[in-house]
């Protein structure tokens, strides 16, 4: 028996929840199969630069380091550009590219197929659907609705409808008749058919579980946000809406994600080197844009950095 599986066993028997024990006989179970190739579940508002990440690891896409999937490298229609080229960059039994046409493509009939390969970022249900509302790029279907409140009844479920079903998600859901077993359905699929599930409202740990668990570096992309929306989002303007559906399927990635923290060790303090590798890559970023061509070490950047930034005062 692996020894992990023995502390697990351990842990049980002393009178600890035995959930983190499940989880892990789940990873177990998933071994001898890899995980590869990698399927990204991409739900509106929840961190398309999550999907920086995914094509960074070793041997995924061919892409450097200095690559990023934002409007300066890709353009405005950064995500669809990067699809339109990914069966070309990418290595097919590493990664399934999405379609370039559904960049949140559901995946109700085909999770048996995808189970055990997925990864995707959620969020809180409310500030997703206020993220979407107030975005003041794409509109996610706002446009038909005469108020935030209007439109957050109207995507009611999406979450849950995108995980599935086979209806399209954005801009608008068409599912309609979503009941609370559908959402229990979702969730279930959420745990047993997804190797990481992150949470937006915790990116930084998040990336640093994603490399924990399945390798790479840390790298200053990972943690822009691509999609920034500039406004302060006001839970009032929901007038007390809850989506009690989506909430369902969030609050399992957060059990998900909180028994993976402890299981692999993830705390704020254990990432502090992820963190500042990151940070080293970010500094090799702005010399390279400077025009400083040479090589440097990667730990020489910060002072780099610093020297040119004197030198050009």
């Amino acid at each position: 028996m692996p020894s992990a599986l023995w502390l697990g066993l351990l842990a049980c028997a002393a009178g600890d929840e035995c959930n983190s024990l499940q989880l892990l006989q789940h990873r177990l179970d998933l071994a001898p199969s890899p995980v590869w190739p990698l399927k990204y579940l991409h739900v509106p508002k929840c961190g398309t630069s999550f999907l920086n990440a995914v094509v960074h690891l070793p041997g995924v896409c061919d892409v450097d380091a200095h690559f990023g999937l934002d409007k300066e490298t890709l353009g405005r229609h950064f995500e669809k550009h990067f699809w339109r080229k990914c069966g070309q960059v990418c290595n097919a039994s590493k990664f399934s590219c999405n379609p370039a046409a559904t960049t949140h493509e559901s995946i109700g009939s085909s999770y048996e197929a995808y189970k055990g390969h997925l990864v995707t970022m959620l969020r809180k249900p409310e500030s997703r659907v206020l993220s979407a509302y107030f975005d003041p790029v794409w509109r996610h279907g706002a446009g038909t609705y005469n108020s935030v409140l209007e439109y957050a009844q109207g995507v009611r479920g999406l979450v849950t409808c995108q995980l599935t079903q086979d209806k399209a998600v954005d801009p608008l859901p068409k599912c309609t008749d979503l009941k609370e077993a559908d959402a229990h359905e979702a969730a279930r699929r959420l745990r047993e058919g997804f190797v990481f599930v992150g949470l937006v409202e915790e990116w930084d740990l998040s990336i640093c579980l994603f490399h924990k668990m399945l390798g790479g570096d840390c790298l200053f992309s990972e943690f822009e946000n691509t999609r920034q929306n500039p406004n302060e989002y006001n839970t009032s303007e929901l007038q007390g809406f809850n989506d009690t559906l989506d909430g369902i399927v969030y609050q399992e990635a957060r059990s998900i994600f909180q028994r993976n923290l402890k299981l692999y060790g993830v705390s704020n303090e254990s990432c502090q080197p992820c963190f500042q590798r990151a940070q080293l890559t970010a500094d090799l970023e702005i010399l390279r844009v400077r025009g400083f061509a040479r090589p440097l070490p990667l730990d020489l950047a910060p002072f780099a950095v610093v020297l040119l930034s004197l030198l050009s005062a």
